[in-house]
């Protein structure tokens, strides 16, 4: 257990109150030793008066501090009030920098326990794999989608941005700092989305971190999935963390009828979640499921469960290999080349996934050949994307004015989201 940690405003004081409380209980009990009337050698004698009455010596004066607080008690309860101070002004690890550090506890601190990944790796990730994504840059697609909101098809760009981090195993939470045995890389997917609702905007956000080490049975399987919507009714938030039998959801919602939830689901493996599909699917370090089809359990994409209001559940799935082919526009054999190209159409060759749990079906459209992006998906819900462009960039460098002209390079929009279609105007009502 760490010990208490104090902000630094209040632990200078909380110390400057335990020194003057141990110095008064030291001053109080030299004063009652001062202030008591000697004891002559002998002891204690009764002396008779003239009349011959004998009568006990007066009783000890004492001081009216040390009728509220004894002397020896005072030095005690100063001493240990500074010795308790002085320990919780003394943090357990450094402090972060930027002066971060404001206390309190981790949420989940059975992180590293719950999530239940060895102290070492199955497999670890081959050198082809960090040749690619050892660069230091992060790789960047832009997509145009089409997504059905409040009964109505809405236009909308996504960008898939994935990167390789360290991050540590007891709180899964990127480090750079962090050393052995508790660093861990993971691959990193961010998954942001964002279209208009008639007046407003939504703007999605998922994130994915999977161990680039083989640690289950399939590659990339996620340690930590965090979801999240904001638009002007309000903001959802959804947090998975996957164990091997079992995943914990946090669910914190605006809305009454979803409100703020925190659940442990028991599963049978084979599980896998839809969200890190978009990882697993590109077999950046080896084939998926061996090279053919899959069945088992599914925890379905979080923002399919908070568009259609379900819960967190998990479903029989299976998922079925084939070769195929997908005609991409505006991308050349290379797929590289202008955003929309001029409406050019080219046929390249992809390994179709097709995703089936009960009615819902969504089909994986990957590059067949390295680095194997995802070119473009279609749901039975009415969900359709496909890839305009992709970068490798440090992204996180291209923050100044000017820089937007980055996004037009993956196809998105410089002024960050895209007017409606025809059919975006339909009213919404923030269900």
């Amino acid at each position: 257990m760490s010990s208490v940690r104090l902000p630094l405003t209040g632990g200078p004081i909380w110390l400057l109150n335990a020194l003057i409380l141990a110095y008064f209980g030291v001053r109080w009990w030299q004063n009652d030793r001062r202030d008591r009337p000697k004891r002559p050698a002998g002891g204690v004698r009764r002396k008779a008066d003239a009349e011959g009455v004998v009568s006990d010596p007066p009783a000890e004066r004492k001081s009216p501090m040390t009728r509220i607080l004894p002397p020896r008690t005072a030095v005690t309860v100063g001493v240990l009030a500074a010795t308790l101070v002085l320990g919780a002004c003394s943090p357990s690890s450094p402090a972060p920098p930027g002066g971060m550090n404001e206390g309190g506890r981790a949420l989940f601190p059975d992180l590293a326990d719950f999530t239940g990944l060895d102290d070492a790796p199955r497999e670890g990730a081959s050198s082809e794999f960090w040749e690619w994504w050892g660069d230091g840059q992060a790789e960047l697609s832009g997509y145009r989608m089409m997504v059905d909101r409040y009964g109505a098809p809405r236009e909308a760009e996504l960008a898939l941005i994935y990167v390789t981090e360290p991050h540590d195993r007891r709180t899964w939470i990127k480090d750079d700092r962090v050393e052995e045995p508790h660093r861990v890389n993971v691959m990193k997917l961010n998954q942001n989305m964002a279209f208009l609702t008639g007046t407003y905007p939504y703007s999605v956000m998922t994130s994915v971190f999977a161990p680039v080490d083989r640690y289950r049975e399939e590659s990339f399987s996620p340690v930590r999935i965090v979801h999240s919507v904001q638009e002007w009714c309000g903001a959802y938030s959804h947090l998975v963390w996957p164990g091997p039998d079992r995943y914990r959801s946090l669910r914190l919602s605006y809305f009454a009828h979803e409100g703020e939830r925190i659940r442990e689901v028991e599963a049978d493996a084979p599980l896998l979640y839809e969200d890190a599909l978009l990882v697993q699917l590109r077999e950046l370090d080896g084939p998926f499921a061996g090279g053919g089809d899959w069945e088992g359990m599914l925890v379905p994409e979080l923002w399919r469960l908070r568009s259609g209001h379900r819960g967190t559940d998990p479903l029989p799935a299976r998922i079925i290999r084939e070769e195929a082919t997908w005609m991409v526009e505006g991308l050349d054999r290379a797929g590289d080349g202008e955003p929309g190209g001029g409406g050019s159409q080219v046929e390249k060759p992809v390994t179709r996934f097709t995703l089936q749990a009960g009615e819902y079906e969504r089909v994986f459209h990957v590059e067949r050949d390295a680095p194997r992006r995802i070119l473009g998906w279609t749901t039975s819900t009415g969900e359709e994307a496909r890839l305009l462009a992709s970068e490798r960039m440090a992204y996180w460098e291209l923050n100044r004015p000017g820089d937007e002209s980055w996004r037009e390079a993956l196809g998105l929009s410089p002024r960050g989201i895209v007017p409606p279609g025809a059919g975006g105007a339909a009213a919404g009502g923030c269900p």
